[in-house]
């Protein structure tokens, strides 16, 4: 259950195996934890070269695949195939609908990392493109963290929608601090080890959610390693959608 900090503007959240595919945790949306809009969806998959999986259309998103182990392949809608390996990325912005799927390789398990957000409203339409890339280059900074940037101005894949995201392991103990922005929502996912998110203990499954925030802490220890995603929210998606209500004749 998702655990909210109203003075911090802060949510632990807990991954939940996806009942639909036993090989995907749903750090949201699961029972607890809806889309988090502009963030709809925010998945870590472990596979094996037996594991089958369908081809799947979207539109009106970006949609990140971010490779941490293993092998797989990228099919697009015309059946084209990219292999990608640790490191590597698949970035769709689908304005028109895109179909895609990800294939096993024989022999080969695989991990990844899988980020949908809403595309913000447009004057003009954004391209509708899938970019085939690899992570950028990993940096040690001097508080003891090894950053690679994944999306973003740093990186080697630019977002339609201004998602960044950067995947962060420590290599000595210590804190380090990463700046927000107070229009953005961020999600901190633990995807090794133990540490703490802005003085809250988590572990590897879990994630922060953060909202109206410049800035937050990451402190841990060598093999702690987060991935830390954040996207602009445009003024529609500022507070939660309100359900819809019948009206009255």
């Amino acid at each position: 259950m998702a655990e909210p900090d109203s003075t911090r503007n802060l949510r632990i959240v807990h991954a939940e195996i996806d009942a639909s595919d036993k090989t995907t945790s749903l750090l949201f949306p699961h029972r607890d934890q809806g889309p988090w809009l502009p963030f709809e969806r925010f998945a870590e998959t472990i596979t094996t070269s037996r594991t089958k999986m369908e081809r799947h259309p979207h539109r009106g998103e970006e949609v990140l695949i971010y490779v941490l182990d293993g092998e797989i392949e990228h099919v697009d809608g015309s059946g084209h195939r990219e292999k990608l390996g640790p490191g590597s990325l698949a970035l769709l912005t689908a304005h028109e609908e895109i179909a895609h799927e990800l294939a096993t390789v024989k022999g080969k398990r695989a991990r990844w990392l899988s980020i949908v957000v809403r595309l913000p409203w447009h004057t003009e339409p954004p391209p509708t493109e899938v970019q085939i890339k690899g992570a950028g280059d990993a940096a040690q900074a001097a508080d003891g963290t090894i950053q690679t940037p994944v999306v973003g101005p740093l990186a080697r894949a630019d977002s339609f929608a201004g998602l960044q995201v950067m995947d962060v392991e420590f290599a000595k103990d210590g804190t380090a601090f990463f700046r927000i922005g107070g229009d953005h929502r961020a999600v901190a996912y633990v995807l090794a080890g133990s540490g703490k998110l802005e003085g809250s203990l988590v572990q590897t499954g879990s994630g922060v959610l953060l909202e109206n925030r410049t800035g937050f802490a990451i402190g841990g220890s060598p093999g702690f390693r987060v991935a830390l995603a954040s996207v602009p929210v445009p003024p529609e998606h500022s507070e939660e959608p309100e359900p819809k209500r019948k009206r009255v004749k």
